[in-house]
């Protein structure tokens, strides 16, 4: 596996530049927002520190990098975090275990490796949803029709 990825001289407006490190991914948790984690309203437990811990020691820092966010939304879904990898976007929600960061690390290595983007594995399929209307995985069966009525995919369709 590349262990580094390039760095580009950025031009800023200033005439100045800047080294930038381009990177393969970047992965966001949601972990200081209103409710991801937040065991005391509630919600399951997130595993914050492993995230952090693994993100290191998997030496994976100079091609993938690691944002605790706040509020990512949706909080229906709780424990979220968004995987980006060479533009795509996988959102993945009940992250709730330190098994799930494992998971998610496996994940990202097998797209290191590969060098490009990869489904998201089946222990972690279940888990993806779509979170904007242009997203990388098609869940129109799942769209609500202004009368409450789910349509079929074969009515969805048509």
């Amino acid at each position: 596996m590349r262990l580094d990825s390039p760095i580009h001289q950025i031009p800023l407006a200033s005439e100045d530049t800047r080294k930038l490190r381009v990177q393969d991914g970047h992965l966001f948790i949601c972990g200081v927002g209103c409710c991801c984690g937040k065991t005391e309203k509630g919600f399951p437990f997130l595993a914050l520190d492993e995230f952090k811990r693994q993100w290191k020691a998997r030496g994976i820092r100079r091609r993938f990098h690691l944002t605790i966010s706040g509020c990512l939304g949706p909080c229906t879904l709780a424990n979220v975090v968004l995987v980006q990898f060479h533009g795509n976007s996988i959102w993945l929600h009940s992250i709730n275990s330190v098994a799930d960061v494992d998971l998610i690390y496996n994940y990202v290595e097998a797209m290191l490796d590969a060098n490009q983007f990869l489904e998201p594995p089946p222990e972690l399929a279940s888990r993806h949803f779509q979170r904007y209307t242009v997203d990388t995985i098609d869940q129109s069966q799942f769209d609500i029709c202004e009368d409450g009525v789910t349509p079929s995919p074969a009515v969805a369709g048509s």
